[in-house]
């Protein structure tokens, strides 16, 4: 199931990408665990830093937690339009409260960069993963409907 849903967001991302000048989607796909007690702190720090990053973050078009029904397991996908609105994510994560609390409530299983990183989004990533994917092929008739509209979120 985790293979097929990256690989789809691989090709959403990528066809994004591709078809449009001004998008570049970029795609993160974390798998979290919970540490042990932590259960109701992470739906805590998830519920806030959801709410910080719709509230400071505009263009992050994409960001949820799923959480599995046994709950100690969690996969996070966030979607930007570009590696510049990526960036900003990171810039505001790292080193900051959320970065602590975030590593207090999960530890991350595996983390895949979907679309085309440039070298500072891979720099500022190097903490977490070195999983980066570019596309190869697809398409996308979403961001094919909806690209013009995305590119405008400022």
């Amino acid at each position: 199931m985790k293979s097929v849903l990256i690989f789809l967001l691989f090709i959403s991302s990528a066809a994004f990408g591709m078809h449009h000048e001004k998008l570049d989607v970029i795609v993160f796909a974390i798998d979290l665990e919970i540490i042990e007690g932590k259960s109701n702190s992470a739906k805590d720090f998830v519920t806030e830093i959801t709410e910080n990053v719709m509230r400071n973050e505009p263009q992050t078009l994409v960001y949820q937690y799923h959480f599995s029904k046994s709950e100690n397991k969690v996969f996070l996908l966030e979607i930007y339009p570009n590696n510049e609105a990526a960036l900003i994510h990171m810039k505001n994560f790292t080193g900051s409260n959320w970065e602590a609390k975030f590593v207090e409530n999960f530890s991350i299983k595996s983390a895949s960069i979907l679309g085309k990183a440039n070298s500072k989004l891979k720099k500022a990533m190097e903490p977490y993963t070195t999983d980066f994917r570019s596309n190869l092929s697809g398409f996308d008739r979403v961001a094919d409907q909806l690209s013009e509209e995305i590119s405008n979120i400022k």
